[in-house]
């Protein structure tokens, strides 16, 4: 199916990201769906993926929406325990540059999107610990723009306006 959709590009085929991420929700899909029901191969791969990569959780979304969907959603878990997950310091979020990635990608594709690793250290603070919580949010300000941050103040601050 991809080589339908690809073009040529150089001496090889090229899939527009947006068809590509479609196809690979589809296959991933299919995947888990046949894993789920007891296939003995998707099982088998399933399991050897979850050993080697099972302890880490990606997600694929900047660092602006990571932090705020976390935040907003941890604050609004539990109305009777609150607290928020949210890095406690500037020091919690770190983007590695894979410049190396980025040279092949440029070799390989006419316009990559640049590539990094984003890393970032999530404390669950108590909504009530006024002094980390204003530190925390000192500290992503950098990282998570106004419009993110008055939702996560929102969040906290449910009931209020």
């Amino acid at each position: 199916m991809l080589e339908a959709l690809s073009e040529p590009y150089a001496d090889h085929r090229t899939v527009d990201g947006d068809i590509f991420d479609l196809c690979t929700d589809l296959a991933l899909d299919a995947f888990l769906a046949a894993a789920e029901q007891g296939d003995p191969v998707c099982e088998r791969v399933w399991e050897e993926w979850s050993a080697r990569e099972g302890r880490e959780t990606y997600a694929y979304l900047t660092i602006d929406e990571l932090i705020t969907e976390f935040a907003v959603t941890s604050a609004r878990a539990n109305p009777s325990r609150p607290t928020v997950l949210l890095p406690s310091s500037a020091e919690d979020i770190v983007v590695r540059q894979r410049h190396y990635y980025n040279r092949y990608l440029t070799k390989r594709l006419a316009n990559p999107l640049p590539d990094a690793k984003q890393l970032v250290l999530f404390r669950n603070i108590p909504v009530t610990d006024s002094r980390t919580l204003g530190e925390a949010l000192g500290g992503v300000q950098e990282s998570v723009g106004k419009h993110n941050l008055a939702r996560v103040y929102a969040a906290l601050n449910p009931g209020r306006g």
